[in-house]
């Protein structure tokens, strides 16, 4: 252990900070990990660059038994750190980066509770800005946040450096594991050594998921054998990726798997976006409603392919479904019941979006349009167009489609409830639809997407 001195990488660093907390965009010499995580806590969660400490952790706390047995062990690794680094703070904290537990020296714990860096505290990016424990949180490999790395400026006195355990299906934060000292350096080794602490820890959870897969597997199976002649029947991890698939869903896509993907590193990407939402779904459902299963329609390809929902279950948790083709639409299964979806949250529902240096928080009813650029997305509203912090048009459609939006071209999502014109399009087959009151706009119907629209509309 080397006592921590202000050298030239750290007052350029600062100066950097300074600049970038101040509202400058265009920064040189910070690494892209951390010059992102900045924009974060800047732009999209609008910490304060001179908040005092983290605050209290909010919401339900509860792990499940998995998550439970990742805890305990990263207790026992943090501990031994704890007792091996000098002047040290070792911490658990669990996936959305609440403190645990901690360990160390009556001292260190005295300096770090000045900042809050202590159990029941939460240290994510969107509580405390750029840190070690929050920071890695979906990083695979370990992160060093050094003095003016981090985002606010009490902090920058401390070294932190943390790797997380992630779920080997769905890639979400399950725990993780930090050290940090106050004006003191562990040297380069460090993160090679948490690491290898982790990798027993990262072999179980895989082990775990290709049992999940057997488990899968063997439902589809079962599925297949009592579906009728040419349905479609599939399996989806908790991800939404496909395990099985018979040799009719074959025909509509033919990259699935020929062979149950029991690894979680075999199976390919996920086919249908709305196959994460169902999964979602259940695993909601399922402690509440044991009996609990639903019809979907989904876009498979290009292809919309109605299928009975039934979900999965281990340990006492849905770990994916199986999918079987019905004749049916969304919500019903014909002979069935139907199933209303769960409440939502006692909360109005807000987009964020990004103008300049500002958030703009924007209710469902003021957007017309969604139009993606590659990744980036715009939202047209009542209030002029504005980029939204979300990434990738599905990602948008996933979240304002209980609102009534609906994809209408690959480049598009519109507010069915705002259209005012309907007109024929360019290429046969094809519309545009205007959600403006005065001038014209063009927003542009695909083919594939006109029936869809036409029944929304009740054309």
């Amino acid at each position: 252990m080397v006592a921590r001195h202000v050298d030239e990488r750290e007052r350029l660093t600062r100066s950097a900070w300074e600049r970038f907390a101040a509202g400058e965009d265009e920064i040189e010499g910070i690494p892209a990990l951390i010059l992102l995580s900045w924009q974060r806590s800047r732009d999209l969660y609008c910490v304060d660059p001179l908040q005092v400490s983290a605050p209290l952790a909010t919401g339900p706390g509860g792990t499940s038994l998995r998550d439970g047995g990742v805890v305990a062990q990263l207790g026992g690794i943090a501990s031994r750190l704890a007792q091996g680094i000098d002047g040290s703070l070792t911490t658990v904290t669990d996936g959305s980066g609440r403190v645990l537990a901690a360990w160390g020296a009556p001292g260190v714990r005295r300096r770090a509770a000045g900042v809050n860096l202590a159990p029941m505290f939460a240290w994510s990016e969107c509580a405390a800005g750029t840190n070690g424990m929050g920071t890695v949180l979906g990083q695979v490999r370990p992160v060093s946040v050094r003095g003016a790395e981090h985002w606010c400026a009490p902090l920058h006195d401390w070294t932190c450096n943390a790797i997380s355990v992630l779920d080997t299906v769905t890639g979400v934060p399950v725990a993780a594991l930090s050290v940090s000292q106050w004006r003191r350096e562990a040297g380069s080794s460090l993160p090679g050594r948490l690491d290898q602490a982790v990798s027993a820890i990262r072999r179980q959870l895989h082990a775990a998921a290709v049992g999940d897969g057997a488990e899968l597997a063997l439902a589809f199976e079962a599925a297949d054998r009592a579906a009728a002649p040419g349905r479609a029947v599939l399996a989806a991890d908790a991800a939404g990726r496909v395990v099985a698939a018979n040799a009719r869903a074959r025909t509509v896509c033919d990259h699935l798997p020929a062979v149950p993907a029991t690894d979680p590193a075999d199976r390919p990407p996920v086919v249908s976006f709305r196959m994460r939402e169902v999964v979602r779904e259940a695993q909601r459902w399922i402690r509440s409603d044991p009996q609990w299963t639903r019809a979907v329609l989904l876009d498979v390809l290009g292809e919309d392919l109605a299928f009975a929902v039934r979900p999965v279950r281990a340990r006492d948790e849905c770990i994916g479904v199986v999918l079987v083709g019905v004749d049916g639409v969304d919500g019903e299964i014909p002979g069935g019941r139907e199933v209303e979806p769960p409440p939502d949250p006692d909360r109005p529902f807000r987009m964020v979006g990004i103008r300049g240096n500002r958030l703009i928080l924007i209710a469902p009813e003021e957007i017309r349009y969604a139009e993606a650029d590659r990744h980036v997305v715009w939202l047209v509203t009542d209030r002029g167009r504005v980029r939204a912090a979300e990434r990738g048009l599905a990602h948008v459609e996933d979240r304002l489609r209980r609102f009534g939006f609906l994809r209408v071209h690959r480049s598009y999502l519109v507010n069915v409830g705002r259209i005012r014109e309907v007109e024929r399009g360019i290429g046969p087959g094809t519309l545009t639809v205007s959600t403006r009151h005065h001038g014209r706009e063009a927003v542009p119907v695909s083919r594939r997407h006109v029936p869809r629209l036409r029944a929304a509309l009740g054309m």
